[in-house]
């Protein structure tokens, strides 16, 4: 036997002793989850209801002896933290967690990742990256959405990543919206509801997590969570027609995991202004009125939206209380992987001073026992190493290429016919300097673009001389990814006027700022394969079909 198999087989040991019945043929899942839950002391309860983050790519002493301690239900890897990095190092790391977890005397680990698509991807080196939500949800195809999403399971599973925050399912009714944006399929929640639902099966199917968000919906909001407490006022049955109905149509089709959003709904519960996470009308909705059974996942409690107003502690306490099943903490500014063994003993003290009762401790810790059951991370939670050939193929690839485009639209021409980037004519393409490494995807193989790299922050006395550069072009393609966070930018694309071909390759509403241009497309998204797709109708315009899935003022 190899170095590795020896390392190894210690570790598959004890999970087959501590997770195994002794009489598979005859004991059920249930039992199963019951005599584990029956098992675990009141501190491993408490971890049990924790997913927590770390720094670097591999474990290190602290780390290790921090799982030990905690006997957290799972860890989440970010990009930002350092933890990702090649596919076989992310492989490498989550067998090391997994070990580490186990060795120590606890559960297998959920090892998490938000893997949406589009502008959020944690991994994006060696696996397909697709270009997102509103990408599909312009595109209108729920194949596409189930497809992308069973590519997405089977390579995180591959590398050993068994939960995936994804799909949000956020109903877009504020264009300008500063957190959701191109994360949603759109303002329609019968779209929403289309779209997300067909990415739950494929999910389970390829044995990873599909965690909905963010309930009971971000989408109204003109707040980002990360930042303050958004508050969206709509009436009860606006958010009922709209904001909740996709979670309902989500529910029905078997959902397994729904994270909560930090923000307040006054709607739901008589003007209760209690963000949703600690609202316990938001999981009775759930529960009782949608019969939701599943887990209930809170967004990172380090968000300002909560950590403005209770400390990390409180607000897990607070958050068990309501309803939640898994608490998280993310990688929010200002926040340190240790913090999670406070939260650990302030539960424990929780429940020690009747805080929380032992009754709902128990309630949430069977419900993550029976998802880990469900999808085999209690029997089989290592990465599928044999299978990294299957990674970014080539049919994966192609699919992410016909999403983006299915998706591409054009929003409006008034040219007639749609200015093409020819090589003997080439065009003017008006590029964010700060984005100057993303234009590779949308020159590649033309010649008829020819970039002019202006920076975001450019003075309006700079303008001059950009328009004097650029006098007598009929057409200039401008980017106009997110105007409403570059003014002068802005500026500049409407001082171009019916010269410019807007460039959407991030949320649409940017388009709406500039209704004088002489034309606008949207991709909705910058990754590279979406650009790719632009570059090629730059430069052979076709009849694109594509809608636009939101409803922007003006348009």
């Amino acid at each position: 036997m190899g170095r590795i198999g020896r390392a190894v087989m210690p570790v598959l040991l004890l999970l087959t002793v501590f997770c195994r019945p002794c009489c598979a043929e005859t004991v059920t899942s249930a039992d199963r989850v019951e005599r584990i839950l029956r098992s675990l002391s009141l501190e491993a309860k408490a971890g049990q209801v924790l997913m927590g983050f770390f720094r670097g790519d591999s474990v290190t002493p602290p780390l290790r002896s921090m799982i030990g301690r905690v006997r957290p239900a799972g860890m989440i890897l970010y990009s930002s933290t350092g933890n990702i990095g090649s596919p076989e190092q992310v492989a490498g790391l989550t067998r090391s967690l997994q070990e580490a977890a186990v060795s120590a005397g606890g559960l297998p680990l959920f090892l998490a990742v938000d893997q949406e698509g589009g502008r959020v991807n944690r991994l994006t080196r060696g696996v397909t990256v697709f270009p997102g939500n509103m990408p599909l949800g312009a595109a209108g195809d729920p194949e596409l959405a189930s497809k992308a999403a069973r590519v997405t399971a089977r390579e995180l599973r591959i590398l050993g990543i068994n939960a995936n925050f994804a799909p949000v399912a956020d109903v877009l009714t504020n264009p300008f919206n500063p957190v959701i944006g191109t994360r949603s399929f759109g303002s329609d929640p019968a779209l929403v509801a289309r779209m997300a639902t067909a990415m739950i099966a494929p999910a389970a199917e390829e044995g990873v997590l599909c965690v909905a968000k963010h309930f009971p919906g971000h989408g109204n909001t003109s707040v980002d969570s990360h930042f303050g407490l958004p508050v969206d006022d709509s009436p009860l049955e606006t958010l009922e027609k709209v904001h909740l109905a996709p979670f309902a149509a989500l529910v029905k089709a078997g959902v397994p995991a729904i994270m909560t959003a930090h923000v307040a709904m006054p709607g739901l519960d008589r003007g209760n202004p209690l963000p949703a996470t600690l609202l316990p009308k938001s999981y009775e909705i759930l529960r009782e009125e949608m019969g939701f059974s599943g887990l209930m996942v809170t967004d990172s409690l380090g968000m300002k939206a909560l950590d403005r107003f209770w400390s990390i502690e409180e607000t897990a306490v607070l958050a068990l209380q309501a309803g939640a099943d898994l608490v998280v903490l993310g990688a929010d500014p200002g926040h340190e992987p240790e913090e999670l063994e406070r939260i650990h003993r302030a539960l424990v003290l929780a429940v020690q001073t009747d805080r929380i009762s032992r009754s709902r401790l128990d309630e949430a810790v069977r419900r993550v026992l029976r998802v880990k059951e469900t999808l085999k991370v209690l029997d089989d939670p290592m990465p599928k190493t044999e299978r990294m050939g299957d990674l970014a193929s080539p049919e994966s690839l192609a699919l992410a290429e016909t999403i983006a485009r299915r998706a591409l639209t054009v929003v409006w021409n008034r040219f007639g016919r749609f200015p093409a980037a020819e090589a003997d004519k080439p065009k003017i393409l008006l590029w964010p300097l700060e984005k100057a490494g993303q234009i590779r995807s949308l020159l590649a193989g033309s010649a008829g673009l020819k970039p002019l790299f202006v920076s975001l922050s450019l003075r309006p006395e700079d303008f001059e001389g950009i328009l004097e550069g650029i006098e007598g072009e009929e057409a200039v393609y401008v980017w106009a990814g997110d105007l409403g966070k570059s003014p002068a930018w802005k500026d500049l694309a409407q001082r171009l006027g019916g010269r410019a071909v807007l460039l959407g390759v991030g949320s649409p509403a940017s388009l709406s700022l500039c209704p004088g241009a002489g034309a606008a497309v949207a991709t909705y998204s910058e990754t590279p394969v979406s650009l790719k797709v632009l570059g090629d109708f730059l430069r052979a315009p076709w009849s694109p079909t594509g809608k636009l899935p939101v409803a922007l003022p003006g348009l």
